[in-house]
């Protein structure tokens, strides 16, 4: 009677583990937020849904548009600083001096225990 009972067991630790183990970094958040529109922002905040290998995380900024020239070739914006959050689950990059009027793309790649390296971007506007 106990091996059906061990048996299920089993079964059903082999199903919740591989869904344990294949959790993988996401950006939960930011500021801005995808899409928005914006006044001339100092940073940009990036929120994961668990703590990033500080070594792994990477983020880059890009002027995709600007008035009178929406869809120009993108921009690297450079010479920000990033800091990772005390609790490895944020990342704030911040900017020598504010964005100007235009639309930006922020790339960014981490990867968090299970060292797969997770990525993507989101756009804003700066009014």
């Amino acid at each position: 009677m106990r091996l059906p009972s061990l048996a299920f067991a089993v079964a059903t630790l082999g199903l919740i583990v591989p869904q344990v183990a294949s959790a993988h970094t996401q950006l939960v958040s930011s500021t801005p937020t995808a899409n928005a529109t914006v006044a001339a922002p100092t940073k940009v905040e990036l929120r994961f849904n668990e703590a990033v290998i500080g070594a792994t995380a990477r983020a880059e900024i890009a002027m995709t548009g600007m008035p009178g020239m929406p869809n120009h070739a993108p921009m690297p914006i450079t010479g920000f600083t990033a800091r990772l959050g005390n609790d490895r689950k944020s990342m704030t990059l911040l900017l020598r001096r504010p964005l100007a009027s235009g639309t930006y793309r922020v790339t960014w790649s981490a990867a968090g225990a299970d060292t797969h390296r997770m990525g993507g971007n989101f756009s804003f506007t700066v009014r």
